[in-house]
């Protein structure tokens, strides 16, 4: 089979998308499958060898968001010929961008079945549009961003979406054909690790962008410590927000800035934690809470879209309400101030991480993918 991938978001870049992404990729080439990807071209264009039959070709970005490592790319006329010249069984788009209509257009003339996954809620990140920044809240701007998202999203051929909360969100904003289909987690890179834990460290892993809240996270931290003064945080991980994190985290000494890690080397940041946190709203999956689940840590969260599908309140760990420290701030303690808690909580991520396993879901896209070939056949 051939594969065709749109995505504006790839390598150098580090995120859930690109992450996804390239083990969709990695786990089809091995499997037999030519996958072209389609993206953005860096500032310094790396040299990047994903294997056998993996084919990248990038295109000018273009400076329409505010967001370091980000961007959206140009429609580029002469991609119909690239197009043309791989001749794909089925053409695969992550981003509902100029890049993903490319891809809608690609599919539309040349018949070839169209996969759109929603990774993002779209509405959360309007701030990075400058000219929507003022009016991003606004009831017609949301309702805009919906419509554009409809449109978008039900000129594919299927949609899929990691999780069951966002393929009901999305139902329920007018997106046919909708699947959910976990990201996955690589049960073979992400595992306990034997690493000395102190009973007392917390970490975060991910961006450090507005949108993921990590302020909250910080001020439940500063709560923590006056009841817990030996307790650390670590945040792995960079983004526009980060010195603005920075600033509010530098009266207490036990806040550690690890920045941006490679993917690889997670597993013994997560190995070497007790308990992983996040206060983001935004998680249409939440992959690094799979990751962290993958090497045995307990999981804050919060009550908010996909968290509460993976983090079982009072199993493997607890939700919060979205914003609010102060209950944040308890969990924290609770789980910190109890080993029993913590091993229990840590197993019971191992167990329900197993019904995420990247192989599965790769088993799960490939069905897909043959499926929607055969019935074009038809």
């Amino acid at each position: 089979m051939r594969i065709a991938i749109f995505t504006d978001t790839f390598l150098p870049s580090m995120n859930g998308v690109v992450t996804s992404v390239v083990n969709l990729s990695k786990n089809m080439s091995k499997r037999g499958h030519s996958v072209l990807i389609f993206t953005s071209s860096p500032k310094q264009k790396p040299e990047i060898n994903l294997g056998k039959n993996i084919f990248i070709i990038r295109y000018p970005p273009l400076n329409l968001i505010k967001y370091p490592g980000f961007h959206l790319t140009t429609p580029h006329p002469g991609m119909l010929e690239k197009v043309i010249r791989f001749r794909p069984d089925i053409i695969h788009t992550h981003m509902p961008s100029f890049l993903g209509w490319q891809a809608v257009l690609c599919s539309t003339i040349f018949g070839i079945p169209l996969v759109g996954t929603y990774h993002t809620v779209l509405n959360d990140f309007a701030d990075y549009f400058p000219l929507v920044k003022p009016f991003s809240k606004a009831d017609i701007v949301q309702e805009a961003i919906w419509e554009y998202t409809r449109r978008f999203y039900n000129s594919c051929s299927i949609v899929t979406t990691p999780s069951v909360a966002m393929k009901k969100l999305l139902q329920k904003n007018g997106v046919k054909h909708v699947i959910s289909i976990s990201n996955g987690v690589d049960l073979n890179k992400f595992h306990p690790i034997n690493m000395p834990k102190d009973g007392k460290t917390l970490i975060y892993v991910g961006r450090v962008g507005y949108e993921k809240n990590v302020d909250v996270v910080i001020k439940a931290f500063k709560i923590l410590s006056k009841k817990m003064p030996l307790a650390k945080l670590l945040v792995v991980g960079s983004g526009p927000n980060l010195e603005e994190i920075k600033q509010l985290a530098s009266d207490n000494k036990n806040i550690k800035f690890l920045g941006a890690v490679k993917h690889d080397e997670l597993p013994k940041f997560y190995s070497g934690a007790d308990v992983f946190v996040t206060a983001s709203t935004i998680e249409t999956e939440g992959l690094v809470i799979l990751e962290a689940m993958a090497c045995g840590l307990p999981i804050i969260g919060v009550n908010v879209l996909a968290i509460p599908t993976i983090v079982k309140h009072g199993r493997n760990g607890y939700v919060a309400q979205a914003y609010n420290e102060k209950q944040m701030a308890n969990y924290m303690e609770m789980i910190l101030k109890n080993r029993c808690v913590r091993e229990k909580f840590g197993m019971h991520s191992l167990e329900i991480v197993k019904k995420f396993s990247l192989t599965d879901k790769i088993d799960q896209m490939e069905k897909i993918y043959n499926l929607l070939v055969e019935r074009k056949k038809w």
